[in-house]
């Protein structure tokens, strides 16, 4: 395969040709994408094969005598591929891309050629390499006369010299030989002129030879082309004793006589892989780009929860639980809980565990939570009020303990512990 023959615009490629081209194309980006990752040389070579597969689907379709505008239908699956392959995308959306492409070259393959003509590696053009076939050159043979044996070697092949005697030799003939001689001198000339006779009926001859073989030729190919209809012999008793061969040349029968149904069933099959592929192409674009709009808020999101967290100010006391602050609202944390998330009590419907509806102190003082959640990760928060969050945090500090959900928590040491918070400390010195 000749770089001419494949840049030609003017010549005519098989769809076996088309396809070997379409999917070369396709694993030369695949390999450059591997080897060298979001690199320049991937546009290059993307580049660099978008007008090869192009050209082949123009000689293709003007072998089939269709529009060469129909050649951006294997053009742009091509681009799409290097695009998607430089930005590495999944490999299910390149799979897809790949498979359109080749469902429309072979769409492009199956449409029958205008006429039969020959082929050299499935192309046919102004820059197909024209080789003279051996014994094409017929050698003109000489005349001779009758009964003379023809000369072998090469010079008396191709050179004739006729006996013309010249005048000066004529006259001493004429006075050398008797009167007698006279009649072989007559003969002399009558075999000439039969000799001439002779030769133009040879080339007569030679021309005749010469359409005989070219029709014979002709006739050949007429005879070939119309074996490639003809049914295959079929052996009954062979078939009858169950041989893969006949079953085989039997099926072949078929396939030739339904050769038009098969070829359309072919191509309204392409036309369904082709439209599956599309819509198969489409939803997985939209799923990436959603997949990727999810990532991209994901993090947002888990950045707004480290924001939150880093404003609410927690201290852990001795005894396993936790005083947090957040935006002026007071938060009593502890783990030990299990179940879904959900809440266990709320201030504004009374409804909900009873033991949560108050926080008590060993002193007698009690104080009334706004909520009181369990949280997915197993842990339980109650919130109280701006109002009530000075006087806890100086019951803490100060009192032995506390109840709140069924239970019981120690305060010894608390005091020590709030006062290495800053927050805490300023309400504790209020």
């Amino acid at each position: 395969m000749s770089l001419k023959a494949v840049l030609c615009r003017e010549g005519r490629d098989t769809g076996l040709r088309l396809m070997a081209i379409l999917l070369a194309a396709f694993l030369l980006l695949t390999v450059t994408a591997i080897v060298f990752s979001a690199s320049v040389i991937n546009w290059i070579v993307m580049l660099a094969v978008m007008p090869i597969v192009g050209l082949s689907a123009i000689r293709r379709l003007n072998d089939a005598n269709k529009p060469i505008k129909l050649a951006m239908i294997c053009v742009v699956p091509v681009l799409i591929f290097g695009i998607l392959i430089y930005f590495m995308m999944p490999v299910g959306i390149l799979a897809g891309v790949f498979l359109f492409g080749l469902a429309c070259g072979g769409y492009f393959a199956f449409l029958p050629a205008k006429n039969s003509i020959r082929y050299v590696q499935g192309y046919n053009g102004p820059s197909i390499v024209q080789s003279s076939i051996f014994g094409s050159v017929h050698q003109r043979q000489e005349p001779v006369m009758k009964g003379q044996i023809p000369p072998v070697n090469s010079e008396s092949e191709h050179s004739f010299t006729s006996p013309v005697l010249s005048d000066n030799e004529a006259v001493l003939t004429d006075s050398a030989v008797p009167h007698s001689a006279e009649v072989d001198k007559h003969q002399f000339k009558d075999d000439l002129q039969q000799l001439t006779i002779i030769d133009q009926d040879d080339v007569h001859i030679a021309h005749s030879a010469d359409s005989a073989v070219e029709s014979d030729q002709s006739a050949s190919f007429t005879t070939s082309s119309s074996r490639s209809h003809q049914p295959l012999y079929v052996d009954q008793n062979a078939l009858q004793s169950g041989s893969i061969t006949e079953l085989t040349k039997t099926w072949l029968n078929m396939a030739k006589l339904h050769r038009l149904k098969l070829i359309l069933i072919g191509k309204i099959a392409v036309a369904i892989l082709a439209v599956c592929l599309v819509v198969y192409l489409v939803f997985a674009l939209v799923s990436a780009f959603s997949d990727n709009e999810a990532k991209q808020s994901q993090p947002t999101e888990d950045t707004i929860n480290e924001q939150q967290t880093s404003l609410r100010q927690t201290i852990k006391l001795p005894d396993g639980f936790w005083l947090a602050l957040d935006n002026n609202i007071l938060i009593v944390r502890w783990l030990g809980d299990s179940g879904d998330e959900h809440k266990l009590w709320d201030l504004a419907t009374a409804k909900g565990d009873k033991t949560c509806s108050h926080l008590e102190f060993n002193d007698g003082s009690s104080y009334r939570p706004i909520t009181v959640d369990l949280l997915q990760d197993s842990a339980t928060e109650a919130r109280f009020t701006p109002l009530d969050k000075n006087a806890i945090v100086n019951n803490v500090a100060l009192r032995g303990s506390f109840k709140l959900c069924g239970y019981e928590f120690s305060l010894k040491g608390s005091q020590a512990t709030l006062m290495q918070n800053p927050q805490f400390e300023m309400i504790l010195s209020q």
